[in-house]
């Protein structure tokens, strides 16, 4: 059976490749629309019911925002079903109106002899590093960051970071309370943080809207807590863009993940 990501409380409907999920305030960010892990996490999930098949990678282009309270309907199509892999699309959508979309890819072959070719950084335990500092001078009580939970393992992020760039490597592990990481669904909804690295390396208020994300999966064995390795590359047009690694705690690399995103901080306050 495949794992379910309980947080998301995704509904069923009549027909089997349509599903649904209120966009609760527990889904959402701070400034009041749906975290971009949340909603790449429901496509997921979505796809995996409606395919009956493990993701295996996924990108998801962002559109529209859907709000605290909104009902996000999610249609899945599958225009490509082989014997051992299945393509499948996601269209997300609020009173008809799209709001993210998403591209997926799922298999079923077995895993045979699996091969890593990274090592984890070295970094101290999570109950060796601080907390983050909290990233936005706003309340955060009743959002995504109450299912959260992230410690500094290397570098600095967010307000220790304005005016004082990040440098070198940037390493963070987080968990999710109540749900250990390995899933399609869990990986995403840790790995959407780019943004925030961004605007460290830029020494900036932080600040951003997501165009895309792209999470593939490597190893989904979960681990009560992640490393997630981040690597800010660029920006330019007010475009910024990274990647990150998922590592588990002995060491496995769960998954990759890129992101694009405009980094803004009209609405952000230090």
């Amino acid at each position: 059976m495949l794992p379910t990501f309980d947080l998301l409380d995704l509904q069923p409907t009549d027909d089997p490749l349509r599903f649904r999920f209120d966009a609760t305030k527990r889904l959402c960010t701070p400034f009041g629309f749906l975290y971009g892990g949340s909603g790449i996490a429901a496509s997921i999930e979505a796809a995996e019911r409606a395919t009956g098949r493990p993701l295996q990678w996924i990108t998801t282009q962002f559109i529209g925002t859907p709000v605290p309270d909104d009902a996000v309907d999610l249609e899945v199509s599958l225009p490509a079903h082989g014997r051992a892999t299945t393509q499948a699309q996601v269209v997300a959508s609020v009173d008809g109106r799209p709001m993210f979309t998403s591209l997926c890819a799922h298999t079923q072959r077995p895993s045979g002899d699996g091969a890593q070719f990274l090592r984890m950084p070295e970094v101290p335990p999570p109950d060796e590093c601080p907390s983050m500092s909290e990233p936005f001078a706003t309340v955060l009580a009743g959002t995504f960051f109450d299912h959260l939970e992230r410690r500094l393992a290397a570098g600095k992020i967010a307000i220790d970071a304005i005016d004082n760039a990040q440098t070198g490597p940037l390493a963070m592990w987080c968990r999710i309370p109540d749900h250990r990481i390995g899933s399609a669904a869990t990986q995403a909804f840790v790995a959407d943080i780019v943004p925030l690295a961004v605007c460290a390396a830029l020494g900036v208020v932080p600040g951003g809207t997501s165009l895309d994300n792209t999470v593939r999966v490597i190893d989904p064995e979960p681990s009560e807590w992640a490393l997630l390795d981040i690597t800010a590359e660029g920006h330019h047009r007010s475009i910024g863009h990274g990647s990150l690694r998922i590592w588990s705690q002995d060491g496995r690399l769960l998954g990759t993940a890129q992101q694009t995103c405009i980094i803004r901080t009209s609405h952000h306050t230090r």
